[in-house]
């Protein structure tokens, strides 16, 4: 960590913590009096259930324990300044955890605060390479996940994918229906699109599927709660799935 801290001197308060009853470790970041740390959710195969990529969540709690919304944490920062570094340490928390504490290989999903993405003008992505230069881990293995509706101007979002495609990540984007994803996979051609599982057709969302596929978009399907919503989904022929109903975060 020290290592880590010295090289990029952006970040700071990173610190091995002991977690569990087994005494393993994980890496957790103090800011504001808070200390952030990891939970994993995995993305699987709608077929035979293989884990296919991980999703990193923060999560937040006080020196004397008591749990505390990351949300919340995000909300209260008001100047740009302190949101890029609490996004930041995060993202670096995140990567510590799965990469330097115990890499399982799939790639890793990170969400980017949208309001990051604003007050961020340009060179996204950068700061994060360094960080997995240190690791020694190619950018290739994480997706930035992208809320699009966050994000109106299009231009802006076409910027923001390019300059993390630039940096070698690949790119994410949310969806909020079928006709909405046809539309962003037209415009933006992401590695993934992601859709939630209580707004979907089945016809459409298969018909949408076998188009996408002849550009090498993956369907993510997520918020997966109940084996009905499970079958429209490997009916269609996604790729990605995600929810409650087959696995819940674990601390990393």
């Amino acid at each position: 960590m020290v290592e880590l801290s010295h090289a990029l001197p952006e970040i700071s308060g990173l610190q091995l913590s002991a977690r569990g009853s087994g005494g393993g470790k994980s890496v957790v970041a103090k800011l504001h009096g808070a200390y952030l740390g990891s939970a994993f959710q995995a993305w699987r195969s709608p077929c035979d259930g293989e884990v296919l990529a991980y999703e990193a969540y923060a999560r937040s709690h006080s020196k004397h324990g008591e749990n505390l919304s990351p949300w919340q944490l995000f909300a209260e920062v008001e100047v740009d300044d302190q949101l890029v570094t609490l996004d930041r340490l995060c993202r670096t928390v995140h990567a510590l955890n799965y990469f330097a504490v115990g890499d399982p290989g799939q790639p890793l999903v990170l969400n980017v605060d949208a309001r990051l993405l604003h007050c961020v003008p340009d060179r996204h992505g950068e700061f994060f390479s360094r960080v997995l230069g240190l690791l020694d881990v190619a950018p290739q293995r994480i997706v930035i996940d992208i809320r699009t509706s966050q994000l109106i101007d299009l231009s802006r979002l076409r910027r923001v994918i390019g300059n993390y495609r630039r940096h070698g990540f690949q790119v994410a984007v949310n969806a909020e229906g079928v006709m909405h994803a046809r539309s962003l996979a037209n415009l933006l051609m992401p590695d993934v699109l992601m859709l939630e599982a209580d707004v979907l057709h089945p016809k459409a969302l298969a018909n949408m599927k076998s188009a996408l596929a002849k550009d090498g978009v993956r369907v993510a399907v997520k918020r997966i709660e109940t084996s009905d919503q499970l079958a429209v989904a490997r009916d269609a022929g996604v790729d990605w799935v995600q929810g409650f109903l087959l696995d819940l975060p674990t601390t990393g």
